[in-house]
């Protein structure tokens, strides 16, 4: 009956080709659903920061991610710390670039190495030392309710763990 009425009187199979090339779109369809699934898993769809980034997940992190009023509220409050911390900062980050430089220079000179590593550490002394001072006045300013936040916000941020604070191979548990 259907061939009388379409007027078709023979069932053509698809040419050979079109079957990879289905099986190729279907592939493709479903990394982009993949990938979009992943990135909506992973909360970067809902992201509160600018452009989705992630921050770092202690207190500082936590506090860029309130409020805009309250963000600009801590910043008052904290503004000599916050002050101390960035040339400290800047001053840690050039030393990695130093020791990248020293690390990948030809010829290798062990001196220029570990003369960067040397300042490297000393930046890293400086700098965490003046980040604590800001993470503790940051504390020290939050709500009691923003506080209680701050761990729900961490367990939020699912980091990967570090792979130094994992067992050595053989190691028993404790």
């Amino acid at each position: 009956m259907t061939a009388v009425v379409t007027n078709m009187t023979s069932m053509r199979p698809a040419p050979r080709w079109m079957m990879p090339i289905l099986v190729a779109s279907l592939a493709l369809n479903l990394v982009v659903i993949g990938a979009i699934g992943s990135l909506l898993w992973r909360g970067h769809a809902e992201s509160t920061t600018p452009l989705g980034r992630r921050v770092v997940p202690n207190i500082v992190g936590y506090a860029v991610t309130l409020p805009p009023e309250r963000v600009s509220e801590l910043e008052r409050l904290t503004k000599g710390e916050w002050q101390n911390v960035r040339p400290l900062r800047r001053a840690l980050m050039e030393a990695r670039a130093e020791v990248n430089k020293a690390l990948t220079a030809e010829p290798f000179e062990r001196e220029r190495f570990l003369a960067a590593q040397a300042r490297l550490a000393a930046a890293d002394v400086a700098s965490r030392e003046a980040a604590f001072k800001l993470h503790t006045a940051i504390s020290m300013n939050l709500t009691p309710e923003e506080r209680r936040g701050f761990l729900r916000w961490r367990e939020w941020q699912r980091l990967p763990q570090n792979p130094l604070d994992g067992r050595a191979p053989g190691e028993s548990q404790p």
